[in-house]
């Protein structure tokens, strides 16, 4: 099992604020000149996500998902095709996550990141159930604004817990399920629909944070395996910093949150994004 993200949270703390920084979209920009991530050959892979941690230290180290399978798509068009062979709600994603090939090298990925970083805690980032279902579809058929309701983000997050099994012993700390701004679960009732997801989480000792849930919601106290990401700043919760902290440096409220999340602009200028790291690393102390 992988470093604990509770424990390396709560030990961070005690020195400052932990950031768990997304920069793939600005990584690949400035280190891969807008060409995609590396992802089907690990060695260039392992080097390109080194180069990125070496950018911006985040204490947390994520791997993202959704990029992944949306090279594997654009490489492995007959999937695709797969994908669309029925117009039903659902089987687009259920197809995409059966195939066994993108399994094994999703997989691969992870075991090599996290050998990678041993004393880290490793997240899969992941569209949430809901998000993914809908996306899934409008790649399969060419279509947008996809509505997907929470009885069929329950059965999405059924075909994911079956996903996520494949990953049991590769180190991984938590998984990061991600949402448009306020468009995921807006309760208890709604998080309940992942119920599949957090299962798997549970059963292996993993951790789970939610971003882009409804403002203020918190889940219910006994989901202590469960982080909400957002900007009130909640315990148990990280604190986003939105996008004009990027040029005015400003930290939203006066709380202290369990830890910043920070997602760099694609277009944000190198020696800022240091400066700004670099600055919030000071304040957080």
């Amino acid at each position: 099992m992988g470093t604990r993200l509770a424990t390396h949270l709560r030990e961070a703390a005690a020195r400052q604020v932990p950031l768990w920084v997304d920069a793939w979209a600005y990584g690949t920009r400035v280190l891969r000149k807008g060409k995609a991530a590396p992802w089907e050959d690990l060695g260039e892979l392992v080097a390109f996500h080194r180069q990125l941690q070496g950018l911006v230290r985040s204490d947390i180290v994520t791997i993202n998902a959704a990029d992944f399978y949306r090279h594997w798509l654009d490489s492995h068009p007959a999937l695709l095709t797969a994908m669309a062979e029925k117009r039903r709600l659902g089987y687009a994603l259920r197809t995409l996550l059966a195939d066994d090939a993108a399994r094994k090298q999703m997989r691969e990925v992870v075991g090599a990141l996290y050998d990678c970083y041993p004393e880290q805690p490793v997240a899969l980032a992941l569209p949430s159930p809901r998000a993914w279902m809908a996306t899934a579809h409008g790649r399969a058929h060419a279509l947008d604004d996809i509505p997907v309701s929470w009885d069929d983000a329950e059965s999405a997050a059924m075909y994911m817990a079956d996903f996520l099994r494949n990953f049991s012993d590769c180190g991984l700390s938590g998984l990061l399920l991600v949402d448009a701004p306020a468009d995921g679960p807006a309760c208890d009732a709604d998080l309940e629909r992942y119920r599949p997801v957090i299962n798997v989480v549970e059963h292996y000792r993993w951790q789970l944070a939610l971003l882009g849930t409804a403002s203020g919601f918190c889940p219910a106290t006994e989901n202590t395996a469960i982080y909400t990401i957002d900007e009130l700043s909640t315990k148990p919760a990280g604190a986003t910093l939105d996008q004009r902290f990027w040029s005015t440096g400003e930290l939203p409220g006066e709380t202290r949150p369990l830890f910043w999340y920070a997602e760099v602009p694609e277009d944000a200028v190198p020696e800022l994004v240091l400066e700004r790291l670099e600055t919030l690393r000071k304040k957080a102390i």
